[in-house]
């Protein structure tokens, strides 16, 4: 398996009809074939695509999960669905299913408009938000397995929630993946020594799952960026290595941001003295500690050591 073949890809595809019955609320779709995502000097975002047959007749689905809102969704979206419908010459359903709650403030936009010159551009999308969602009412409505690594997002999800996850995902053959994948959600917005004791879950499997890989390669790609055009300066190896530690850093202010609302002077502060080694460590502690303070106290435990 893949470094990314747990993230929404490898879930989609493991059951698609299930997922797309369940993102489109209609369960008399039927998937005739699960397609290439990939277009031609693009790369690709979407997580998989479909050819459909619904009571409209025949259509391509484009489902895409993305862990956090980004401001070019809407954009990509018009893009892909425009591709996906010359390429296989069918009307597309695009949806995308959002898994965290963006910042207050933020409009989530559910089609892409732009006009220039008298021309108007105009595609339309479903948008499910998963905190929107009750967690109990989903698991009534007997969620796909894929699924179920995500409940613990969902509104109104509590520990008992979590265990039925957990009983069901137990019944599945790939549910070592899964039930990693689920500890991973469910501690962000429960103990993770509460977590731990109902979830079985591995730090192998962890470091491969979406969420840990994007939290790193957001951070990274900035941080390694900024470490090329300084390694033009520098020398390339130390310039790589200065964007690898800036990348580790910015991975665990966003880790923090997403997890506990805030990041303290005192956590930035302290982070440029630390090697590539040490923030990775660190990353990790962001990841699992229970709350703030916890995640502080690991922080000066450290220093002192």
């Amino acid at each position: 398996m893949g470094d990314k073949d747990i993230g929404g890809k490898y879930l989609i595809d493991r059951d698609p009809e299930g997922w797309i019955r369940w993102l489109l609320n209609d369960d008399s779709l039927q998937v005739e074939e699960v397609l290439s995502p990939e277009f031609q000097f693009v790369t690709r975002r979407t997580d998989s695509i479909m050819r459909v047959t619904g009571r409209d007749g025949p259509f391509t689905a484009l489902a895409e999960l993305q862990l956090y809102y980004e401001a070019d969704m809407p954009a990509r979206l018009q893009n892909y669905t425009a591709m996906a419908r010359q390429k296989y010459g069918l009307n597309v359903a695009p949806v995308v299913l959002l898994l965290t709650e963006p910042p207050p403030g933020t409009d989530v936009p559910v089609s892409y408009h732009a006009e220039f010159m008298g021309l108007v551009t105009h595609q339309d999308f479903i948008v499910v938000k998963l905190w929107e969602l009750d967690a109990k009412e989903t698991l009534r409505r007997s969620a796909p397995p894929g699924l179920l690594p995500y409940v613990p997002l969902m509104d109104n999800a509590d520990e008992e929630v979590i265990r039925e996850c957990v009983r069901r995902i137990r019944r599945e053959p790939d549910s070592e993946e899964l039930e990693t994948i689920l500890a991973l959600f469910a501690m962000i917005k429960f103990d993770p020594e509460r977590i731990a004791k109902i979830v079985r879950w591995h730090m192998v499997v962890l470091e491969k799952s979406p969420i840990y890989q994007e939290i790193l390669e957001k951070g990274l790609e900035q941080g390694l960026e900024q470490g090329l055009e300084q390694g033009l300066e520098q020398g390339l190896e130390q310039g790589l290595e200065q964007g690898l530690e800036q990348g580790l850093e910015q991975a665990i202010a966003r880790v923090l941001q997403r997890r506990f609302g805030e990041v303290p002077a005192a956590v930035t502060d302290y982070l440029p003295a630390l090697t590539a080694a040490e923030l990775d460590v660190l990353l990790d502690t962001a990841l699992l500690a229970p709350d703030l303070p916890a995640f502080i106290r690991e922080m000066e435990a450290g220093r002192e050591a």
